[in-house]
């Protein structure tokens, strides 16, 4: 019985870490992409499908001040295993949700 209990923590345990990795893979893409990484704050996270995500971001612009939340498009590309950034731009995070969509239907 206990290693019952054991065995499903432990898968739990996995399946939440493989969660996050995604996550935290993207805000290492986009804090690389920043002027002032420090100064990042995140907000909403949405991965689209296995090659596109969109990720809210606060952080300074090169004046020093806040630019507001920003909209993140990040892609995988088939060569890579990381996230890219593709833009960081005013818009919502909905918008930026349909825009990955639309880039990830086939032609």
């Amino acid at each position: 019985m206990n290693q019952i209990k054991l065995a499903i923590v432990t898968i739990g345990c996995i399946f939440l870490a493989a969660c996050g990795s995604s996550e935290s893979g993207a805000k290492a893409s986009v804090l690389a992409a920043l002027k002032d990484p420090d100064s990042a704050k995140f907000g909403k996270f949405t991965q689209v499908n296995e090659k596109g995500a969109c990720l809210g971001v606060n952080a300074r612009n090169s004046m020093g001040g806040y630019t507001g939340e920003q909209q993140a498009s990040l892609m995988k590309f088939p060569d890579s295993k990381e996230w890219q950034v593709l833009t960081i731009d005013q818009m919502s995070h909905e918008a930026c949700v349909d825009q990955m969509k639309e880039l990830a239907k086939p032609k």
